[in-house]
C-alpha cells in the first residue's frame, strides 16, 4: 500500500546532532524504518535507513556515536507535486521503501511509504519456521513444573502463539514445532495450526537435543532456507527483512545479534607500566549477543548427527571451521528474552507467578 501521510511522517524525523541511539529509538517507534534528518533550521539534509544502522552497527558504531558518517545525503526525494505513480515508479526502480517530500524551502512535508505490515496478508512465504519448544524451562521454575514453557501465558496467550502471530504479520504460515518435554500438551493445544490460519507439523525430539539438534531430522529438505527461532524470544524484528538478507549475501548460516551495552561500574585507570596514561569514569563496552534466531541453508544439516545434542554457537562455528559462508544480522530492534522468571516478575507478563 503507498500512502501520502500528511502527518505521520513528523515522526521519523530527527536533528542531524543525535546519536546512533536516538535514531535507533526513532525507527522503532515510527516503525517505517527511515529516519528523516533535519539541520537546526529544520531543513532536511538527508536520511538514514534501518540498513544504514545495520552497516554502521556492523562498523563498530555504538549507540553513543554521531550519526554524520551513516547519513545519506543524497537520497531519492520528491516534490510536494509529485503524485502516488511516480513515488511508485521511484520505489520500483531504486529499491526502497520510503520516499520523503520536500518543498521549495527544503522543509519536510510528507512522505510516501509501503506500509509491509497491511500488505504482508497478501503475499505469503512459504519458508519454514522452526521454534525450538522443547526444552525444560528451569529458569522458569515453578511455572513449568506441570506445564512447558511455550504455553506460559505472556499477557493472555501462550508465548509460543504470540510469537505464531508475530511472523504470521510478515507473512509466514508455514511451521515445525520441536518439541520434548510435556510437547504432548503443546500438540494438543496448537494441533496443526488451523485455528491460526497457519500450517504446524511437529519434530519429536525422544531427548534434549539442544538449540540445533533436532534439525538433522530437516536434512533431506532440498536447497531451502529455514528460519529457526527460540520459543521465548519476543521481538519487533522483521523476519522477512533477515531472510532477504541472508539470501543477498549468499549466506549459509546467519546469526541474528543485538548491541549490548555493558556499563563498568568502576573508574578504570590505564597505565603503561607503572606510568599513569589515561583515566576512563565507568566506560562502557559494547558487544555482539546471539538473540535466539537464525536463518540456515538445509545442506548445512547433514552435519547435524542423528539423535546428539547440539547447540547453535557450536554449530555455527562447526559451520565456520568448514568455510561455509557464515555471517551475522545486527538488529536494533527491541527484544526481550522473556525465558527467566525475573524478567517475567519484573515486567508483570503473566498471572500466574
Amino acid at each position: 500500500m503507498i500512502k501520502k501521510n500528511k502527518n505521520y511522517w513528523k515522526k521519523t524525523v530527527i536533528k542531524k546532532n543525535n546519536n546512533l541511539g536516538h535514531v535507533i529509538k526513532n525507527l522503532n517507534d515510527s516503525g517505517l524504518k527511515i529516519s528523516l534528518i533535519v539541520d537546526t533550521n529544520k531543513k532536511f539534509i538527508g536520511t538514514i535507513t534501518d540498513g544504514d544502522v545495520r552497516r554502521g552497527l556492523l562498523d563498530g558504531l555504538n549507540l553513543k556515536d554521531k550519526i554524520n558518517s551513516i547519513i545519506n545525503y543524497k537520497p531519492v526525494f520528491l516534490t510536494n507535486q509529485s503524485d502516488r505513480e511516480t513515488a511508485l515508479k521511484l520505489m520500483k526502480d531504486n529499491f526502497i521503501e520510503n520516499i520523503p517530500v520536500i518543498n521549495s524551502q527544503k522543509k519536510i512535508c510528507g512522505l510516501f511509504y509501503v506500509n509491509e505490515l497491511t500488505s504482508s496478508e497478501q503475499k505469503k512465504i512459504n519458508t519454514k519456521i522452526v521454534i525450538m519448544a522443547g526444552g525444560l524451562g528451569k529458569r522458569l521454575m515453578p511455572l513449568t513444573k506441570n506445564k512447558p514453557k511455550p504455553l506460559l501465558e505472556i499477557q493472555g496467550k501462550p508465548m509460543l502463539e504470540h510469537l505464531v502471530l508475530n511472523m504470521k504479520k510478515f507473512g509466514f504460515y508455514n511451521f515445525i514445532f520441536s518439541i520434548n518435554y510435556l510437547g504432548s500438551m503443546i500438540q494438543e493445544r496448537f494441533k496443526n495450526g488451523k485455528d491460526l490460519n497457519v500450517v504446524i507439523k511437529y519434530i519429536k525430539e525422544s531427548k534434549p537435543l539442544g538449540t540445533a539438534g533436532s534439525l538433522y531430522k530437516l536434512k533431506n529438505l532440498k536447497n531451502q532456507n529455514i528460519i529457526i527461532t527460540n520459543c521465548d524470544i519476543f521481538s519487533d524484528i522483521d523476519y522477512a527483512d533477515v531472510l532477504e538478507y541472508h539470501k543477498s549475501n549468499s549466506a549459509d548460516a546467519t546469526m541474528v545479534v543485538r548491541h549490548y551495552e555493558i556499563a563498568n561500574p568502576f573508574d578504570v585507570v590505564e597505565a603503561k607500566g607503572k606510568k599513569f596514561v589515561s583515566f576512563k569514569t565507568k566506560p562502557l563496552k559494547y558487544e555482539n549477543i546471539n538473540a535466539g534466531i537464525y536463518v540456515l541453508n538445509s545442506k548445512v544439516l547433514k552435519y547435524l548427527k542423528n539423535n546428539k545434542r547440539e547447540d547453535m554457537p557450536s554449530f555455527f562455528k562447526k559451520l565456520n571451521d568448514k568455510k561455509f559462508n557464515v555471517i551475522v544480522y545486527p538488529m536494533y530492534e527491541k527484544w526481550a528474552d522473556i525465558g527467566n522468571i525475573n524478567y517475567i516478575k519484573k515486567n508483570q507478563l503473566t498471572n500466574n507467578i
